[in-house]
């Protein structure tokens, strides 16, 4: 949950900072006050993307810090403390920093944080339900990991798949190409085979030739140190006697110590690389006609490089790819057959995996359309049916990225009406109240600690409007509920009551926050309640709702 919040020269705000508690908090304030601002500072936060045209003018900077308390289970999935401090800076430039508890982080890890502490709905995301494309991820979060977990499967092997079809589609269109180069590609794999190609066998003669051109060189040189540190002068034995000496006083001081272990660990090196040395001097040997055998390959090598304009590891490839051509042309069908084959082979494999994801995908689709029916017939829609309508699935089905799953969300309101598609049939209300109900079950199913609301209650009112009021207050028993509102009934619910707002402050606007008093809270609702000026009526009214 969100326990505090430090905002500075964001937009309309210079310097402001509040405290939040568990439960319900609403925040309100008229059309322009700031309320979208704060929202917007506190995205920050959960990942979004940065602009520095929210830097207040004559400012270099903007930062945005909030400390959160973190659950049992999300301080184990995330191996952090109980209390975190999470602070975004955006400078006149448009970089941007990212600090978790001081460190600097990198903007994937503060979503992967921000993800299991809470999400925030904005006004946009109502449009989401008019895109049917949005409905399977809906679908997925329910069990993200296991979802995650087969979709990553599918995906290895319809990105093998593609590869394949890619292949096989070339290959159709290089039949007429191949046809007239028969006789051509027929000479060159006779060539090319003739050289018996390796991959990296120039380079390898040529460090071989190098060894034996330097023969005497490498030799005396060995000759030399095996010499030097096997000689009587140098005597290893008596530096072994030393090592002795120094391990008899090394605990009496530091400086006896290191210079024990630096002794100690330089015999050490030494013995190993006489020994080396040694073998060395053992294994060298210089054989004429190895030698002159390896300069008549890397001349032939070299010939065929320039003939063809291609390097020792390019003409292997090239051998390969000619072959490919010349059996596409000479067995046309055949070769072809065996693209297709492996390719459909590849194809079923694929669709298989899908069919596995899609499957787990209707599992938990009964279990959302059972939630959500629930929650809708306690937000003042006793009659609603919801049904989530997966399209018929079939091998030869397109493999998309997301699978093959492709769903309508299919809903009736009110008694004898048939089920129709949400984005059709669902006023401005409606969908409000069937996003609210969705994204609660989310951050309960998900173990959130945090829900934000963007005026969710919009083209709510009346009896509707206190059945919503009362579904937030249940949902922040369990998860800190934070929601911008219009309407008196949510405010009048709300354990906690800020207001925003702006005044003019050394010739500038300036956005301020603060926390109402319960008369406070009465003018507040009032105002929400009355046209223009509050009435009478209208502060009874904000009373009577603020005793229930």
């Amino acid at each position: 949950m969100l326990k505090h919040l430090d905002v500075k020269n964001f937009a309309l705000i210079d310097d402001l900072e509040i405290d939040f508690n568990e439960g319900l908090t609403a925040l309100t304030g008229v059309t322009g006050s700031g309320k979208s601002i704060l929202l917007e500072s506190l995205s920050l936060l959960f990942g979004k993307r940065s602009d520095s045209e929210y830097i207040r003018f004559g400012k270099s900077k903007a930062t945005v810090k909030g400390v959160f308390l973190l659950s049992k289970l999300q301080m184990e999935k995330l191996t952090l403390p109980n209390e975190i401090t999470l602070l975004r800076e955006i400078d006149a430039s448009g970089k941007h920093f990212v600090r978790l508890n001081d460190e600097t982080i990198t903007l994937s890890r503060l979503r992967a944080i921000s993800s299991e502490i809470g999400l925030i709905h904005s006004q946009n995301d109502l449009y989401q339900l008019l895109d049917k494309n949005t409905y399977v991820p809906f679908i997925d979060q329910i069990q993200i990991e296991e979802v995650n977990q087969l979709l990553s499967s599918y995906l290895l092997k319809r990105s093998s798949y593609l590869e394949a079809l890619k292949h096989y589609e070339s290959l159709k269109s290089r039949k007429n190409e191949s046809m007239e180069k028969i006789d051509y590609l027929t000479f060159q794999i006779k060539e090319l085979e003739a050289f018996n190609l390796v991959k990296d066998e120039k380079t390898t003669l040529e460090d071989q030739i190098a060894k034996l051109k330097n023969f005497d060189v490498i030799k005396n040189a060995l000759s030399f140190s095996n010499d030097v540190l096997t000689s009587e002068v140098f005597q290893i034995d008596l530096m072994y006697d030393a090592i002795k000496q120094l391990n008899r006083i090394k605990d009496l001081d530091p400086s006896y110590d290191e210079v024990h272990n630096v002794l100690e660990n330089s015999y050490y090196n030494i013995e190993e690389a006489i020994r080396s040395i040694k073998h060395l001097l053992d294994t060298l040997d210089f054989d004429a006609d190895l030698f002159n055998s390896y300069q008549e390959r890397v001349y032939e090598l070299s010939k065929i490089e320039i003939k063809y304009q291609k390097s020792n590891n390019e003409l292997v490839d090239y051998l390969s790819l000619i072959k490919e051509e010349l059996a596409l042309v000479v067995d046309y069908e055949g070769y072809l057959s065996k693209a297709k084959t492996h390719t459909e082979s590849l194809y079923t494999d694929a669709f298989k995996s899908a069919l596995k994801l899609h499957d787990l995908r209707i599992k938990l689709a009964k279990k959302l359309e059972l939630e959500l029916t629930k929650s809708l017939q306690e937000l003042d829609l006793e009659k609603a049916k919801f049904e989530i309508r997966f399209d018929e699935v079939k091998e030869g089905i397109t493999l998309d990225e997301s699978g093959i799953s492709s769903v309508e969300f299919m809903i009736s309101l009110n008694d004898g009406e048939p089920l129709k598609p949400l984005s059709k049939v669902a006023s401005g209300g409606e969908k409000a109240r069937f996003m609210f109900a969705l994204k609660s079950f989310f951050a309960k199913n998900s173990g959130l600690s945090m829900l934000v609301f963007d005026e969710i209650d919009i083209g709510i009112s009346g009896k509707t409007a206190s059945k919503v009021a009362s579904k937030m207050h249940d949902i922040s028993r369990e998860i800190q509920t934070l929601v911008i509102t219009h309407l008196p009934q949510v405010a009048a619910k709300a354990d906690f009551h800020y207001a925003i707002y702006k005044q003019k402050v050394d010739e500038r606007m300036q956005t301020f926050i603060k926390v109402l008093s319960f008369d406070d809270r009465v003018l507040s609702i009032a105002s929400m309640l009355s046209d223009d000026e509050i009435s009478s009526y209208a502060i009874e009214q904000a009373k009577a709702l603020l005793k229930k």
